[in-house]
């Protein structure tokens, strides 16, 4: 940082020596860090800094995930919760791995957790800092503790010293940005381990020696952390460190109201992104758990949400996660985005679930991305509904072939739509439409006594985008053989029944 008015050059040298956010966020006056010569209030010094550098609100927080998974739909709405109110109020937002489990942290956790951000969208203006890679810092501070007094050496049965903090005995008062007043009585809480025999801090202590040194103003995190509150609180005290605002989130529940767990289908983001979620549309959603804009508003733009969103609008009740509300917001969120962005993404999801699009021509998948833009929910949704495009054989859905399929005189009618189509030269929408309804005039039939029996043998289903449309992208060759397919296996056999 550069200081521009003339005054304050003098203390420039200070923000040299010491962290910005700990010289902000410090209960010390900033005369104990410069002679009475220079001395200046430490309020007027931090409004001068906010006005000067453009640090409108102090806001700072951070999303610290453990290394010991992948990021779960829980932790991606804390990380969401963190980002918006960052952004909201032009503040910083930081990120920050607690690695200090050495039996469970992990390297391939880790990059999930940072892979899962970035898709989400979820930048990161600080960071990320690893627990791990400050273990000196820590064991500074605990020491610090026990030599005055607030702290003690805590030998084992081995011989091994820990540092266990003195917790007082008080009532400890919180107002909690979502829940209000929460009081704790420090009497029921034993004193407890601060730095273990091996040198790494727990939990409660890391946090709080992080959250101070990197000038967290604003800790929000999910509600399960509330009973960490006073023993981080205590520490807060005892260091003389200004304790942050808390926003303590409720949990997510699953569709039957139990907390949201593996047996209620995915749970982490890496298996959305897998399923063919859109990020945008899952950040959407995240955001309407625990929290709402107000006038039933549930489409939201990114911009908007960072607009709206204050934690004034959150919810003091646990969130329900509805998957039926999830696919319909991604399916409005596709339908909402051009083919030429879903035509690459597409390309992408299909080539990570094995099919070849190495010889599929950009402009094939583009008109294939157009027919079906209002019909699938998901990517995983959509291969499902087009895998017979990229397969030669395809699997019946057998309860169609029975209903359409064998029924007395089916295989007449397969066998004049495959005269009257295997003769088009231009295999186009226009020139299959026009001979197949002139077929249906010579046959005196309506065109749906064609329409589901062609639809069944070329796709396997009953279901499927137009039937024209389909027959074209998916070529003369193909369509001819399974018309032919069809005939001769589904259609001819002992079980035909009549209509």
């Amino acid at each position: 940082m550069v200081i521009r008015n003339p005054f304050f050059k003098h203390v420039e040298k200070i923000l040299n020596q010491f962290p910005l956010n700990l010289l902000l966020h410090t209960n010390k006056s900033l005369d104990t860090f410069i002679p009475d010569s220079l001395s200046y209030s430490f309020l007027n010094f931090t409004e001068f800094i906010v006005k000067e550098e453009g640090l409108s609100s102090h806001v700072k927080v951070r999303f610290a995930p453990s290394p010991t998974g992948y990021l779960h739909i829980g932790g991606a709405r804390t990380a969401l919760f963190n980002w918006l109110f960052a952004r909201h109020n032009k503040g910083i937002f930081l990120l920050r791995i607690e690695d200090t489990d050495q039996q469970r942290s992990t390297e391939e956790a880790t990059q999930a957790i940072l892979d899962s951000m970035k898709w989400l969208g979820l930048d990161w203006d600080e960071g990320p800092y690893f627990q791990s890679q400050r273990l000196p810092a820590y064991k500074q501070y605990a020491e610090k503790l026990a030599t005055e007094g607030k702290a003690f050496y805590d030998t084992d049965a081995e011989g091994r010293k820990a540092i266990r903090f003195k917790m007082p005995d008080e009532m400890i008062e919180i107002n909690d940005l979502i829940h209000g007043i929460i009081t704790f009585d420090t009497s029921l809480i034993e004193d407890f381990v601060i730095l273990k025999a091996d040198g790494f801090p727990t939990y409660n202590f890391a946090c709080v020696v992080d959250d101070a040194e990197m000038g967290i103003t604003h800790i929000i995190r999910g509600d399960d952390h509330i009973s960490n509150t006073p023993k981080q609180i205590a520490l807060y005290k005892a260091f003389g460190f200004k304790t942050p605002e808390f926003a303590h989130i409720p949990m997510i529940l699953g569709e039957d109201g139990s907390r949201l767990s593996k047996r209620h289908g995915a749970t982490s983001v890496t298996e959305y992104r897998d399923k063919g979620y859109l990020p945008h549309a899952l950040v959407n959603f995240l955001a309407l758990l625990g929290w709402s804009p107000g006038n039933d508003v549930e489409i939201l733009s990114i911009p908007e949400m960072i607009e709206k969103f204050t934690l004034k609008r959150a919810n003091k009740t646990s969130a329900q996660f509805n998957n039926t509300k999830l696919d319909w917001m991604n399916g409005q969120y596709i339908k909402n985005t051009p083919v030429e962005r879903l035509a690459p993404e597409t390309k992408r999801f299909f080539e990570k679930a094995g099919i070849d699009m190495a010889k599929i021509a950009e402009g094939w998948l583009f008109d294939l991305v157009e027919l079906y833009h209002d019909r699938f929910k998901t990517f995983q949704d959509f291969l499902n509904q087009t895998r017979f495009f990229f397969t030669d054989t395809i699997e019946y859905d057998q309860a169609a072939v029975t209903k359409f399929l064998k029924r007395e005189g089916v295989g007449e009618l397969l066998r004049e739509v495959y005269a009257a189509v295997s003769p088009i030269d231009n295999f186009d929408k226009k020139n299959i439409e026009d001979s197949l309804r002139n077929l249906t005039e010579k046959l005196g039939v309506g065109f749906s006594k064609l329409a589901q029996p062609m639809r069944v043998a070329i796709t396997g289903k009953s279901v499927s985008a137009g039937i024209f449309e389909t027959m074209e992208l998916l070529g003369k060759e193909k369509t001819t053989k399974r018309l032919d397919y069809a005939m001769k296996n589904l259609c001819a056999t002992s079980e035909t029944i009549q209509f």
